[in-house]
């Protein structure tokens, strides 16, 4: 839609907006779902969130094990800190 009204590509957004996006994105799902339920449905989020990025395949392996949000939130936290 952007691109239709301005003409212009939309700027990328930053790591840390990212990062920050999937936290949130986190909480939310885990204030409307059981833990259990928001953590795995959050692994093929993330999957998407970090595609393209480096070592993508890496995280994506990492977050597919995880089982709580606390895990789930130090790995990606790590993840964005070290690309």
């Amino acid at each position: 839609m952007y691109y239709l009204e301005t003409g212009k590509e939309p700027e990328k957004i930053s790591k840390q907006e990212k990062l920050e996006t999937i936290l949130k994105h986190i909480e939310m799902e885990v204030s409307l779902k059981k833990e259990d339920i928001a953590i795995k449905e959050m692994r093929k989020h993330i999957a998407w969130y970090v595609k393209g990025l480096k070592d993508s395949s890496k995280i994506r392996d990492a977050v597919n094990k995880i089982e709580t949000k606390k895990e789930m939130e130090e790995c990606i936290t790590e993840y964005f800190k070290n690309i």
